[in-house]
């Protein structure tokens, strides 16, 4: 009885600090590589925490409390010395130990990203560079699957902006359809093929009007689409953010052109020309193009070659 209580007393003494390890409240990053010498850490809708931007040579800690406070402040400390920040997840000890190492930053850049996985107790970190695409994938529009599958060859391409690599747009129809798997909803690739790199909503089944966050990566979540009727999304990349509206139908015309034969015409006035991949071309090239209008309307005109 006596080893019974013994036990228990000790799981009373060791569950608080136990769970105050996994139960940050927030984060903050310091050390040499952090410029303005602290910054914090974003908490994100899943639990775990995120930093995004610019880091000097040096070294970065990450810890519990907004300035050090000695035996209240913990620090996230690698579990291996010499831990670089840019890794595929290492784990992290916690201590009060101000003197102990951080994490290793060897060469300065503008868009280091690193994420804190609290109930893991790991970091994972890297450059965050620029996708070269991003298309919508799912039975939210037509022809995008069947009764059986979604068709990965179906996805349709967002634009990338000329000034703001991380930044993608995309317009169309999206509806709820009959006779398809999973009627109405959709999640988004960064290639013609699923994954490695995805981006889903953080709770299945969330209404894409009501969107503002997205996940890089995580559980294979779906959006929903609950009014049919064409949609602008817009997706930043960097921001992990996303914005959808539902446009009225005098906003927008929509024109597809087969057989153009030169550069105008029916194409009218681009301000910008586009191929699949969202890549800026200097005129309209043989396939399908996706043009911005100078008064501000996306449209697709094919062209084929004479």
């Amino acid at each position: 009885m006596k080893k019974i209580q013994t036990i228990l007393l000790l799981i009373t003494l060791l569950l608080p600090a136990s769970l105050a390890a996994q139960g940050f409240t927030a984060l903050w990053a310091t050390g040499s590589a952090v410029p303005n010498d602290t910054q914090q850490l974003a908490k994100l809708p899943n639990g775990n925490f995120a930093f995004k931007g610019a880091l000097n040579v040096g070294e970065v800690k990450v810890m519990t409390t907004e300035t050090y406070q000695e035996g209240v402040t913990q620090f996230l400390k690698p579990q291996l010395t010499d831990s670089y920040l840019i890794n595929k997840g290492l784990n992290y000890v916690t201590t009060k130990d101000a003197s102990q190492p951080g994490w290793v930053v060897s060469f300065q850049e503008d868009y280091y990203h690193f994420v804190i996985t609290p109930n893991d107790k790991k970091l994972q970190g890297e450059l965050f560079l620029p996708w070269n695409e991003l298309l919508i994938a799912g039975s939210a529009f037509r022809n995008g699957a069947d009764n059986t599958e979604w068709k990965r060859d179906n996805m349709l391409p967002f634009v990338r902006d000329h000034e703001d690599p991380y930044l993608f747009t995309w317009e169309g129809e999206l509806g709820i359809y009959n006779n398809v798997v999973e009627p109405g909803y959709f999640k988004l690739e960064g290639q013609m093929t699923w994954g490695p790199r995805e981006l889903h909503p953080y709770q299945h089944g969330e209404d894409i009007l009501d969107a503002q966050q997205v996940c890089i990566g995580g559980n294979d979540n779906k959006w929903k689409v609950t009014k049919n009727g064409r949609y602008r999304i817009t997706v930043n990349l960097y921001s992990e953010t996303i914005h959808a509206e539902l446009l009225p139908a005098s906003s927008y015309q929509t024109q597809e052109v087969l057989g153009i034969s030169t550069t105008e015409g029916e194409a009218g006035t681009p301000a910008s020309v586009y191929d699949l991949n969202g890549m800026k071309r200097a005129s309209l090239g043989p396939g399908l193009n996706i043009i911005r209008r100078t008064d501000g309307r996306i449209i697709k005109v094919a062209k084929r070659k004479i």
